[in-house]
């Protein structure tokens, strides 16, 4: 992509595939990242393939993706596809909306998510932190082996409900939350239909179909219980029109201004629920997967939560900025092991991008993940070091790119409950290493990555260890 001649996509290479159904039969649900990855190897950082006759680009150029991204939501948008399966669903927000209605809807998410208000939250992280701490303190008094991507999911669904709606779950002491295994039902439906030739759900309902139905028309009625609540509170205390507690009131109240419908009102609080506690849950489970076959980062982590606050979690959002090593553990766990290894973009026009000519409703994979684990941007790219993300520490400041995250996606489009994420990941890493090693009780090498449009450690089981 450094000359002059002009590339069209029909030229591009494209790995070896099947007769009429293309490269489909390779591009298995639970590990499409993979594939990817193996193809990026084969083919180089572009190429094509195609789905029964659906032809797709492929880019693991972190330049190339970066320029695609820049260019939401107008000459690129989310793919066509993830819209549709989506709003099928009943999600109708900030995540799949597009060009005027994107930012008629992004403004209120990104204020209710920004750094100030994430400070006005922070009692309710502390709170959870706490929670599960008592949690895993009794674990270790049993000896028991903890399934931790479960106990993190419940721990950021906590977080989210409350922060979305002032309501304490409490999936972290309650097993049996119903409404927790409804949301774990999503992400494996959306990653097997958007890549699916044909929509059989639409024609004839399978078993999956049917529990994915009964599991969305549950949460629909959660929510809009939530909704109702808040209106009323609203009308009851004027004040909270001036001062809204949670992102849900603050949706309320911004729709004088916005003219949101309840079921518009309803996708974005949807939407906030989903990617909390899917992404945030996930990246946590693949930073307890190197710390605990790193205890050397584990002491170090452990050294700056005993300097930084003497209680047993972070007092205030002030410590959370000065848990420097902390958040270095949560960012290299991100690089190594990013929860959106690929995104999927679609043009809006024809666009010419480094000499490679995209014609209109061009379907784009971006994948993210080669570009983060390659020695082109970081020296000992497979290797967990914390210090890379810490300037004055860093032993390979050379050699360190830090433009090629894409953890929280890129350009205008970018994730707006990044900092919230960032908070969370810290504050709980800190802790856990502040009272805890960690021995896994699986061999590393059977800890799958799987992807269910996010990605996250299958068979991920830890005991926990009172530290000396």
């Amino acid at each position: 992509m450094t000359d002059n001649k002009l590339i069209e996509v029909n030229g591009l290479k494209s790995p070896k595939g099947a007769f009429l159904l293309g490269h489909l039969p390779q591009f298995n649900t639970y590990n499409k990242h993979q594939v990817l990855e193996r193809w990026v190897e084969e083919c180089g950082e572009l190429f094509k393939i195609h789905f029964v006759g659906k032809q797709f680009v492929v880019s693991a150029n972190p330049d190339f993706n970066s320029q695609m991204l820049r260019l939401r939501p107008e000459v690129f948008k989310r793919f066509s596809k993830i819209d549709e399966i989506l709003k099928e669903m009943g999600v109708d927000g900030v995540f799949n909306a597009e060009g005027t209605v994107w930012k008629r809807h992004r403004r209120p998410t990104a204020e209710a998510l920004s750094v100030k208000n994430i400070k006005t939250y922070y009692p309710i992280i502390l709170d959870k932190t706490k929670g599960i701490l008592e949690k895993f303190k009794n674990y270790s008094q049993l000896n028991t082996i903890v399934n931790v991507q479960k106990e993190f999911m419940a721990f950021t669904i906590d977080i989210t409900t409350e922060i979305a709606f002032g309501h304490k779950l409490d999936t972290i002491n309650n097993k049996s939350n119903s409404f927790q295994k409804h949301l774990e039902v999503i992400f494996p439906m959306i990653n097997s239909r958007v890549t699916a030739p044909i929509p059989i759900w639409r024609y004839f309902k399978r078993k999956k179909d049917k529990i994915l139905d009964e599991s969305l028309k549950s949460i629909e009625k959660v929510i809009y219980e939530f909704i109702n609540d808040a209106k009323k509170r609203i009308a009851e205390n004027p004040k909270l029109k001036e001062q809204p507690s949670n992102f849900l009131e603050v949706l309320l109240v911004e729709n004088k201004d916005e003219n949101f419908t309840d079921e518009e009102i309803y996708g974005n609080v949807f939407t906030i629920l989903l990617a909390g506690e899917d992404t945030t849950s996930n990246s946590l489970s693949w930073a307890m997967f190197y710390l605990a076959q790193h205890p050397e980062i584990v002491a170090k982590v452990r050294r700056e939560a005993r300097e930084v606050y003497s209680k047993d979690t972070p007092d205030t959002y002030e410590n959370v900025e000065d848990l420097k090593y902390a958040n270095a553990v949560a960012q290299e766990a991100m690089r190594l092991k990013p929860t959106t290894p690929q995104l999927y973009l679609e043009s809006n026009e024809d666009v010419i991008i480094d000499n490679v000519s995209i014609p209109k409703g061009t379907s784009i994979i971006l994948q993210n993940k080669v570009a983060q684990t390659h020695d082109d941007y970081f020296s000992n790219p497979n290797s967990f070091v914390p210090e890379r993300w810490i300037a004055s520490e860093c032993p390979m400041q050379k050699n360190h790119t830090p433009n090629v995250m894409r953890a929280f996606g890129g350009g205008p489009r970018y994730c707006p409950g990044m900092h919230l994420a960032k908070t969370e990941m810290t504050v709980l890493i800190s802790t856990l290493c502040k009272y805890f090693d960690f021995k896994l009780e699986v061999k590393p090498e059977t800890i799958r990555e799987q992807f269910e449009f996010t990605m996250y450690p299958e068979n991920l089981k830890v005991t926990f260890i009172p530290a000396k």
